[in-house]
């Protein structure tokens, strides 16, 4: 298996998977809506298209001899998705289903979804396993659900294999603003306030993008035929306020901190989910995956590595 094609292959994730592939001397065909780092085009090995997933013949002839796709274009975000439902709904699950059609139409061997810890809501029990009861708390979490069914319907009945990845809160370089952990070192180098939801005590681990995309290389190479794996690092869980603290002090900010009530923000109490980690048991046992990057080495890299 040495030649993949990536769907939003310029994307947060996509781009280290594809850094991390191309290092392994894999050919790389990538599209995307946007272009890629320019690094990327001088390899010989790389190939990128901007192609929209709904165009499915240039979709189709770009990955015609390709081994395995890895699928990760999607609408992201919570917030995002909810203000856009129908672009969400389209792009995330009529997207998917097209990737799908041409996975079937170029016989290929394998296919990796992307979907999201979103899928798993508001949890009782801790850490989370794969086998963990789906509880949807957004048109977000709803289209990777949706898309997972479509994932394993399709496998099922044309015969080629699946692994499906559920990432737990990855953050990195050159990842948007959007995102918690940005937000904030954003916020921390700029000496604004740093703003936590609520009493800010919501929980959450989080994976290093490097960390990530060697998971999903692992998956890639060693994942069983058909199964569902989580991708996170669960060492050190954290609240919110507590990781607000952290990259304060960690950059030497003088940002103030302070606390945001539901009802004056763009974040909805009802849809907020106050506690989320992984149980990585699985993923360690099929194929010897464990995050590398603690908590306070990732924030550091970020912090200087950060590009306003």
């Amino acid at each position: 298996m040495k030649k993949i094609g990536i769907t939003g292959g310029s994307g947060f994730i996509g781009h280290q998977i594809t850094s991390l592939l191309l290092e392994k001397n894999y050919k790389i065909k990538s599209c995307d809506l946007h272009k890629p780092k320019k690094n990327f085009l001088k390899n010989k090995n790389y190939k990128f298209k901007k192609i929209n997933l709904f165009d499915k013949k240039k979709l189709e002839n770009f990955f015609s001899d390709v081994d395995c796709v890895i699928h990760l274009a999607a609408s992201l975000g919570v917030l995002n998705t909810e203000k856009n439902p129908l672009e969400c709904l389209d792009v995330n699950i009529l997207g998917t289903k097209a990737v799908l059609d041409v996975v079937r139409k170029n016989k290929i061997k394998k296919i990796i979804f992307s979907s999201s810890s979103e899928v798993y809501g508001d949890q009782e029990k801790f850490p989370i396993k794969e086998s963990s009861e789906f509880k949807i708390k957004s048109n977000y979490a709803l289209s990777k659900i949706t898309s997972e069914f479509f994932v394993k319907s399709y496998s099922k009945k044309f015969g080629f294999n699946y692994n499906i990845v559920r990432f737990f809160n990855v953050y990195g370089i050159n990842q948007k603003t959007n995102f918690v952990m940005s937000k904030f070192v954003d916020q921390a180098l700029k000496s604004t306030k740093l703003s936590v939801y609520g009493n800010g005590k919501q929980v959450r681990s989080f994976c290093n993008v490097e960390d990530a995309a060697r998971g999903l290389l692992l998956v890639m190479k060693k994942g069983k035929k058909n199964e569902i794996y989580n991708i996170g690092n669960n060492d050190e869980p954290i609240s919110m306020l507590n990781l607000a603290k952290k990259i304060k002090k960690l950059s030497n900010s003088k940002s103030k901190i302070i606390k945001i009530d539901f009802k004056n923000s763009d974040r909805s109490k009802d849809r907020e989910i106050f506690k989320r980690y992984p149980d990585l048991a699985k993923i360690k046992k099929h194929i010897g995956y464990s995050p590398k990057i603690n908590l306070d080495d990732g924030i550091r890299r970020l912090l200087k590595n950060y590009e306003f």
